[in-house]
């Protein structure tokens, strides 16, 4: 079963506590997840979105004077994990 979607994450906790209150007020379903060990950053916390719904996602962070760290596209499928990183959508 294939499974994909993206991570975003933040060079702090509060940065992405921050975001998830953002975005959960902007109607956004996600998941708050541990940061993948193929990822560096320096809050080990990243925001989980699927990937039909990340649209706009850097732009409200970036209204909110959220700094993202990066953005990455997972793909699961079967016994295989791809981490792609993303440029961010500004």
């Amino acid at each position: 079963m294939k499974e994909e979607y993206k991570l975003y994450v933040f060079n702090s906790t509060h940065h992405a506590l921050k975001a998830e209150q953002v975005l959960k007020e902007n109607g956004y379903q996600l998941l708050m997840v541990p940061i993948p060990i193929e990822i560096t950053a320096d809050c080990g916390t990243a925001i989980k979105l699927e990937v039909e719904s990340e649209q706009g996602v850097y732009n409200l962070l970036s209204e909110a004077k959220i700094e993202v760290a990066g953005c990455y596209q997972v793909v699961k499928d079967d016994f295989e994990k791809r981490i792609i990183k993303l440029g961010l959508d500004k």
